[in-house]
C-alpha cells in the first residue's frame, strides 16, 4: 500500500512539476505634459522592468488609447505595438531588462484623457503582482502613481486647458515661465527668481520627536522667507544671521552652520552648510528616486485632484480667517483627499485672492501650500493661493497645518552649491543609497559570523600555538571590519579615503 501511494505521488509531481522560477515584473507610465490645448501633441512613455530573477517570455502590455486622442506613432526597444488593440508585445526579458514604448498622439477637443497601462501576460509568477487584473487594485479610486497599487499598472491623465474664462486673466494656466530650471545634482549651482513671505501655524496631537525647547518664540509658529523658481517649483530656505533656521530655531548653530536648504526640483531637501567638528563643507541629503517630472505630475493630479472632488467647486461658507492679514478679497474652496503612501484622508481649505495675479509659472504650484496655482477647472488662468488649512486626517485627530501669505514679489538670487561635499543619510527604497547600506549590513552580519566561530574555535583549543593562531585570525578580522566601516564612511561623504579613515584608527 506504502508502495502504491508513493507511486501516485510521484507521478503527481511528475504530472505537476514545482517551478521555483519567478519574474518581478514592474510597469511605470509618464507623459510629457499634463495641461494641454487641442491638437497638441503629447508622448506617454511605459517602462517595463524585469527585477528578476529570471528570464520571462510571453510578455504583453495593454496600453490602448481612449477616445480623447489620435494615434500618431510609436517607438519601443523591445517588441511590436498594435494601436488597434492597444497591445505591446514584448516577447521575451531577461533579469534587469528595461523595456520602453513611447506612444505619440494628438489630443482631441473631446472625449476620454485618461490613459491606463498594465502588464497582461508573462509566463512566470510574480510574487507581488497579477497581471491583467486592473491598474486600481487596491480600489481606492486613485489610478496614477498610487504606490498601495500592485506594480504592474499605472496611469496619467491628461487635462485639456480650456480659453481663460477671465477676461482679466494675465497669465493662462498653459504659459510656461522663462526662467531656467535648476539642477537635480546637489552639488549644482541655483537660481531663484520670487521671493515669498508666509506664516505657518500648526496644532499637533502628537508630537513624537519634536521638542518645543528647540523653538524660538511661539512654538507653533515658523516664520517663512524663502526663494522659488517659477520653472520648476524648486524652493531655497536661506542661512544666516536673519535665516529660516537661526528665526526659528535656538539650536540651528549647535553642531555647524546652516547656510541654506533647497527643495530640489524633484522634491529632495539638501542642507548645505559647516560641519564644525570636521570643519568641512556639507551637503547632507537623503536621496530620493522621485524625477522632476515625476514631481511636476504627483502635484498636478494632486491639484487636479482637488479640484475635482471639491464641494460643488463652489465657494465655502466660511469667510477668510479674520487674523489672516490679506488686503484683497478672496474666496475659499474646500476638499478631502486622500494620500496615497498613508492611506489618510485630508481636509483641505484653500482661499485665492480674486484679483488676477500677473505671475507666470511652469509648475501646478509654485511655494508652499500658498504661492501661485494653475486653476485647471474654472478659470484656466494662474491664481495666487492667499491662504491653506489642512485637517490631518480630518477634522476630529487634532493635526492642522495652517500657511497664510504675506507677500509674493519677483527678487532674484543665486546659491553655489559646487563647494560642498555631498553626504548621504539615507534614501528611498531602490535608490543607490539604500543599495549600499544593504551591502554594508551583509559584510558585516557575515564578519559577525565569522567572528562567533573563531571564538567558538578559540574556546576548543587545546595549546597555545591554537589559541595564538585564533587571535590572529580575530585580529585580522578587527582590520576588515574597520575597512568596510572606512568604506562606508567614504561612501557617506564623512571620510575623504579608506586609507585616511584607517589611519585615525589607529
Amino acid at each position: 500500500m506504502k508502495k502504491y501511494c508513493f507511486l501516485i505521488f510521484f507521478g503527481l509531481l511528475w504530472a505537476f512539476p514545482a517551478s521555483s522560477q519567478s519574474a518581478d515584473l514592474s510597469l511605470e507610465l509618464s507623459v510629457d505634459d499634463n495641461l494641454v490645448e487641442a491638437g497638441q501633441e503629447v508622448t506617454f512613455t511605459i517602462r517595463v522592468v524585469n527585477d528578476g530573477p529570471d528570464t520571462t517570455l510571453g510578455v504583453k502590455v495593454l496600453s490602448l488609447l481612449p477616445s480623447g486622442y489620435d494615434f500618431v506613432g510609436y517607438k519601443a526597444n523591445e517588441g511590436t505595438y498594435d494601436a488597434t488593440t492597444g497591445v505591446w508585445d514584448i516577447v521575451g526579458m531577461g533579469f534587469g531588462i528595461n523595456a520602453i514604448l513611447k506612444v505619440t498622439a494628438i489630443v482631441k477637443n473631446s472625449g476620454e484623457h485618461m490613459v491606463l497601462a498594465e502588464v497582461m501576460a508573462s509566463d512566470l509568477l510574480d510574487y507581488d503582482s497579477v497581471p491583467g487584473n486592473g491598474v486600481d487594485t487596491d480600489g481606492d479610486g486613485i489610478i496614477a502613481d498610487d504606490p498601495q497599487d500592485e506594480d504592474d499598472g499605472d496611469g496619467q491623465i491628461v487635462v485639456l486647458a480650456g480659453e481663460t474664462s477671465d477676461s482679466n486673466c494675465l497669465a493662462p494656466a498653459v504659459k510656461v515661465s522663462s526662467m531656467s530650471s535648476n539642477p537635480t545634482n546637489i552639488d549644482g549651482r541655483f537660481k531663484f527668481d520670487y521671493k515669498i513671505e508666509a506664516l505657518l501655524n500648526f496644532k499637533m496631537a502628537h508630537t513624537e520627536g519634536y521638542s518645543f525647547e528647540y523653538g524660538k518664540g511661539n512654538p507653533n509658529q515658523f516664520n517663512m522667507e524663502y526663494y522659488v523658481n517659477s520653472a520648476d517649483g524648486s524652493m531655497l530656505f536661506p542661512g544666516g544671521e536673519m535665516g529660516f533656521f537661526k528665526t526659528n530655531f535656538s539650536y540651528s548653530d549647535r553642531f555647524g552652520d546652516v547656510d541654506a536648504a533647497i527643495w530640489l526640483p524633484n522634491g529632495q531637501m539638501v542642507m548645505y552648510g559647516i560641519d564644525k567638528r570636521e570643519g568641512k563643507m556639507r551637503a547632507v541629503t537623503r536621496e530620493s528616486i522621485q524625477t522632476s517630472e515625476g514631481r511636476y505630475q504627483n502635484d498636478f493630479i494632486q491639484i487636479f485632484k482637488f479640484m475635482e472632488s471639491s464641494v460643488e467647486w463652489s465657494e465655502w461658507k466660511e469667510p477668510l480667517p479674520s487674523r489672516v492679514d490679506w488686503r484683497g478679497e478672496a474666496v475659499g474652496y474646500k476638499a478631502d483627499l486622500s494620500e496615497a503612501y498613508t492611506g489618510l484622508t485630508n481636509t483641505w481649505i484653500m482661499y485665492f485672492d480674486k484679483a488676477p495675479t500677473p505671475i507666470v509659472t511652469s509648475v501646478p504650484m509654485m511655494g508652499y501650500m500658498v504661492g501661485v496655482l494653475k486653476d485647471i477647472k474654472e478659470t484656466y488662468c494662474n491664481r495666487l493661493v492667499v491662504y491653506s488649512k489642512v485637517l490631518i486626517g480630518g477634522k476630529d485627530t487634532g493635526d492642522v497645518i495652517e500657511v497664510e501669505l504675506k507677500s509674493i514679489r519677483p527678487m532674484g538670487i543665486t546659491f553655489d552649491g559646487t563647494p560642498y561635499q555631498p553626504m548621504g543619510i539615507g534614501g528611498d527604497s531602490g535608490t543607490s543609497v539604500t543599495e549600499k547600506i544593504a551591502e554594508y549590513e551583509s559584510k558585516m552580519r557575515d564578519l559577525e559570523l565569522r567572528k562567533q566561530s573563531l571564538e567558538r574555535q578559540k574556546k576548543r583549543c587545546s595549546t597555545d600555538s591554537c589559541v595564538k593562531a585564533i587571535n590572529s585570525k580575530l585580529d585580522n578580522l578587527r582590520l576588515e571590519k574597520q575597512r568596510v566601516i572606512c568604506e562606508g564612511m567614504v561612501a557617506a561623504g564623512m571620510e575623504e579615503s579608506v586609507a585616511d579613515c584607517m589611519e585615525g584608527e589607529d
